[in-house]
């Protein structure tokens, strides 16, 4: 009974702040919607997915071994070969603004060269936040993970909406997301103990940190740089391509706003589900009531966001960000799907590095984005308008992450029955 009144007070410190944090951009939304134009929005988001593409493998995914590894000398020296690889590829990402032109031609955005340079500091942060974050999830610190992500919040949407007013333009939008990054990884590091000195760290230790967590950099870093190709870069890129900044500009308007109250549930379920079910796994307990417990919350939760999402989605979004907005309504009506399998499969998307599963999640992903890619593909290159090419994506895209959910249920399935 502790157990699960813990669960839930972890659930609930969490849900807090991850409210909080995405209250804010709701409030602010308004405002920047009648700041910024489509197309300058859609210019940040393919910035935004170039910076993640690398950014999400900066530290060699060692990051998310953190809260896993048993002594907390191991858990010190993934944190110290982590930094190794996230300053060795901030060096290498000078490449893409030195690639600019190209990247702009690509994209069909004559604008997004320029705001690439400042890219190698993007995926600085990113790595760097990733690497605090689990940091502090080890320590089981679930108030301090929601103060960084309410300091992010407020201090990205403040800055946002004061330089877009002084007429910064995409630079607005970058420039408060980027400095709201390294905000949330001074407030984290600010009220932990931080070791500094470590005399026993050298090249051994490097390899065999990467030895013994060698599915994180070689498998699952592969997996996370797919997921940022298939769902933002290439996704983006066809819609920029096919249908033009302007549509591609309200699609992520709306991803963005839709997804958030996804991401205020799953992220808090998430954080506590992967800290919990490690604990578990290392005690030789079975997952099975952690999962329940998770799944079955979700699900609540998404009963009157998908009801609200379904009838009241164009009125919703024209009558708070503007009536040229109210086609992104119907857009989210279309990826009614994804969002329903999203609050399912987010939560508990840790599994495979839980069990060790990264290879096969990461051929099973690759498949799915495939399968769904190249639907949408197809159904651009056919001459679709694009609300009709996003509902062939929509259906194949959910086609994918149902059967990547069963699988998850026969992973946990037979993990129970081995330990029963």
């Amino acid at each position: 009974m502790s157990e699960v009144k813990s669960y839930y007070k972890s659930f609930v410190t969490m849900l807090s702040g991850n409210m909080l944090s995405q209250l804010i951009p709701f409030i602010i939304a308004p405002i920047l919607t009648r700041l910024f134009v489509e197309e300058e929005f859609a210019t940040f988001a393919n910035y935004l997915a170039i910076a993640s593409l690398i950014g999400i493998v900066a530290s060699g995914r060692l990051e998310i071994a953190i809260p896993i590894a048993h002594k907390k000398k191991d858990a010190l020296n993934v944190v110290y070969t982590a930094l190794v690889i996230t300053f060795s590829l901030v060096i290498l990402s000078i490449l893409i603004p030195m690639n600019s032109d190209s990247i702009g031609l690509l994209y069909n955005d004559d604008y997004l060269g320029e705001y690439l340079i400042t890219v190698p500091l993007a995926i600085l942060s990113i790595g760097l936040l990733g690497l605090t974050y689990n940091w502090v999830l080890r320590l089981k610190k679930y108030r301090l993970l929601s103060l960084g992500k309410v300091s992010q919040s407020i201090v990205n949407s403040s800055l946002a909406a004061i330089l877009g007013y002084a007429g910064w333009g995409v630079n607005g939008l970058i420039f408060g997301w980027l400095i709201s990054q390294f905000v949330g990884i001074i407030v984290m590091l600010l009220f932990i103990e931080i070791k500094v000195k470590n005399e026993g760290f050298n090249n051994n230790v490097i390899k065999s940190t990467l030895k013994e967590f060698r599915d994180f950099p070689l498998i699952n870093s592969l997996h996370a740089f797919t997921d940022i190709l298939a769902t933002q870069v290439l996704l983006f890129w066809v819609i920029t391509s096919y249908f033009g900044l302007f549509e591609l500009g309200l699609f992520v308007v709306m991803n963005k706003y839709i997804r958030a109250p996804i991401v205020l549930i799953t992220s808090s379920v998430s954080s506590i589900f992967y800290a919990e079910t490690s604990e578990a796994l290392n005690n030789n307990k079975s997952p099975i009531p952690i999962l329940k417990k998770t799944v079955l919350t979700t699900f609540l939760f998404s009963i009157p966001f998908i009801a609200v999402i379904l009838f009241f989605a164009p009125q919703v979004f024209g009558w708070y960000l503007g009536d040229k907005w109210a086609i992104s309504g119907s857009y989210a009506q279309r990826i009614i799907p994804i969002l329903f399998m999203l609050f399912l499969l987010s939560p508990i998307s840790s599994i495979p590095i839980l069990f060790k599963q990264q290879q096969k999640a990461f051929i099973f992903s690759m498949s799915g984005y495939a399968f769904s890619l190249g639907s949408l593909f197809f159904a651009s290159y056919s001459g679709m308008a694009f609300i009709d090419a996003l509902t062939v994506y929509a259906v194949s895209f959910s086609l994918y992450q149902f059967s990547y959910l069963y699988w998850f249920y026969l992973l946990i399935k037979n993990r129970n029955a081995d330990t029963g």
